[in-house]
């Protein structure tokens, strides 16, 4: 048993780490974000002036703060992996009634967080060249939260750290495809909705849950480009392996 175990080992060792290689890669991306938002009930939000349907509005772009970091391993020339560090800035926009009473019509709200994920990822293709394409899964900690809603009146303006008006956590998974040189296209698509339908908040008339009756799914394509710094390479010579195998 022990020298079968030992030879299944050598085997992997052959099929892997014999040519495998680790190089770390920092980027920065673009974002197109969009959501599902609606709400699904009659006399939601804030006020309860809201009725039950479609309140997405317009497509969100942004650029900044996206940055992750990520270490690649490649264990032969057509399948790898990926992990990383990532910071992104993910939100949605819609169209809904103000949070001010005595208005009759719909206003603009943003909402955003900011986020720090652990991705994790398999891919697939000719690694050597640099094209494949990739599917994953990420859990992200949202940290910073804000929301802008665009009055009659002016701008109003709320920010918050690890705020309870959103989930904390949310998983999400993505795809996407890698082009030699470096650039990705990667579709997401949170698993979770963004605000927390179990938020209570403190008005005149008393204590409502404004995200109650809100759907808030996010989805988005990011485009990125790898910019690599650093290559290793783990290898096991055939006099290594020989070793190995009259151990």
């Amino acid at each position: 048993m022990k020298k079968l175990l030992l030879l299944l080992f050598v085997f992997t060792i052959s099929q892997t780490a014999f040519s495998q290689k680790i190089s770390h890669a920092f980027a920065g991306e673009i974002i197109f974000g969009s959501s599902n938002a609606e709400y699904t009930a009659n006399n939601s939000g804030a006020l309860g002036n809201n009725s039950a349907g479609q309140i997405q509005d317009a497509l969100r772009f942004t650029i900044w703060f996206h940055l992750g970091y990520y270490t690649h391993i490649d264990f032969n020339k057509n399948f790898g992996i990926y992990t990383g560090l990532v910071n992104r800035n993910v939100g949605f926009i819609t169209k809904e009634m103000p949070s001010e009473s005595g208005l009759a019509d719909r206003v603009k709200w943003k909402r955003r967080a900011y986020t720090l994920g652990v991705p994790l990822a398999i891919k697939f293709g000719n690694l050597e060249k640099g094209m494949y394409v990739f599917v994953g899964a990420q859990y992200d900690m949202l940290y910073h939260y804000k929301e802008k809603e665009f009055l009659p009146s002016g701008k109003r303006k709320y920010t918050e750290w690890f705020s309870d008006r959103v989930n904390m956590f949310l998983p999400s998974v993505f795809g996407g495809i890698t082009f030699p040189g470096g650039l990705s296209v990667k579709f997401t698509y949170e698993l979770g909705d963004m605000m927390n339908k179990d938020f209570v908040l403190n008005t005149t008339g008393g204590e409502v849950k404004p995200y109650e009756n809100m759907n808030s799914r996010m989805f988005y394509t990011s485009v990125y480009s790898m910019l690599t710094w650093s290559d290793t390479y783990t290898q096991i010579t055939k006099e290594e392996k020989k070793l190995m195998a009259e151990y």
